[in-house]
């Protein structure tokens, strides 16, 4: 790890942990956990779920308290090395911001990679091992994960034809939107979560690429009137930790974390069903039009799978052997679900 004042920071943090855990057993270890987006958005409910189920196992052994909104600063593109370096001890991260980090990050936004949200969740296992080693190379550890909801295209005009793509100037969250859309013959931004409002309120998009949930969270309905379903991706959010903040809690304050993941993916995926079916509610009530996938032309389909088909075979040539060790056990999971 390269020594920065950070990283003093961090070891001195972690030096007092240890020393605390020397006192009497009520002495408490209290973390920080940072998000990008507010405590109502999904992934702010699967970090306080996160929080409570930890809470139940431990009890006043450690407090993580969450930090919704950006509140310390982070944005999910600080986040890898925030945790890294000790800023902060936990974070939820969008990782498809971390492409640029490492290129397996930017698996889950393939475009059409996953096309339910039970294949998202299939496709996470499948790369979860891959996912761990890249965390515990940087000095973190990785818990649990929650799909996006699936991202479709929120407009002034439905997106039904090839030429309502053509220039249009839409926001995207990531390098594989950004190129996928550019190749579709769009005009794509990269725009961060707590950039866009501005970005809407000035004219500078035509369009967002985000989820339906996203759309509630913006209020987009103030900004654009259609919204196109086109289960185009679901990204990941991962939560991961500081591991000398987590090698220094109690060993049985680690296992109970640990034993949390599985219980915190499940939940994480429950609510991110639930949420497609409301936000499309709250779209509808707030006078926006939903163009549902099944009345989008095949066309329209074709034309963007086949602009994401480079997308694809650029992160394959990337990522070498874990990319394709990756799609292949997918497919096998995909397959024994029959």
């Amino acid at each position: 790890m390269t020594f920065t004042r950070r990283t003093f920071m961090c070891t001195a943090a972690a030096t007092g942990a240890l020393a605390a855990l020397s006192r009497p057993a009520f002495a408490n270890v209290r973390w920080d956990m940072s998000d990008e987006y507010g405590a109502t958005s999904l992934s702010g409910q699967a970090c306080n779920f996160f929080v409570d189920e930890v809470s139940k196992k431990v009890g006043d052994a450690l407090t993580i308290n969450y930090q919704g909104g950006g509140a310390l600063g982070y944005k999910s593109v600080d986040h890898f090395d925030a945790v890294q370096d000790g800023g902060v001890q936990a974070a939820v991260t969008l990782m498809t911001q971390l492409g640029g980090i490492d290129p397996l990050f930017n698996l889950s936004s393939l475009p059409f990679i996953a096309s339910s949200l039970d294949e998202a969740y299939l496709l996470w296992q499948a790369a979860r091992d891959e996912y761990a080693a890249i965390f515990e190379e940087n000095d973190m550890v990785l818990l649990w994960a929650m799909p996006n909801p699936p991202s479709g295209i929120h407009a002034h005009m439905p997106i039904t034809s090839v030429d309502a793509v053509a220039g249009l100037r839409v926001r995207t969250y990531d390098v594989n939107g950004t190129q996928t859309l550019k190749n579709a013959g769009a005009a794509p931004l990269q725009v961060a979560w707590s950039d866009l409002i501005p970005q809407l309120s000035t004219g500078g998009l035509d369009a967002v690429l985000t989820s339906a949930d996203g759309a509630v969270q913006l209020s987009i309905w103030d900004y654009l009137s259609d919204f196109t379903e086109l289960n185009y991706a679901m990204g990941l959010f991962m939560c991961h930790v500081n591991k000398d903040a987590f090698d220094a809690l109690p060993q049985e304050v680690q296992t109970a974390m640990l034993e949390t993941t599985a219980t915190c993916d499940a939940y994480n995926w429950d609510i991110v069903r639930a949420s497609i079916g409301a936000a499309y509610k709250k779209m509808s009530e707030n006078g926006m039009n939903i163009t549902r996938d099944a009345d989008v032309p095949t066309e329209v389909f074709d034309h963007l799978k086949e602009a994401g088909m480079q997308v694809r075979e650029t992160w394959l040539a990337e990522t070498g052997e874990r990319g394709e060790r990756i799609l292949a056990r997918f497919e096998e999971l995909k397959a024994q679900q029959g």
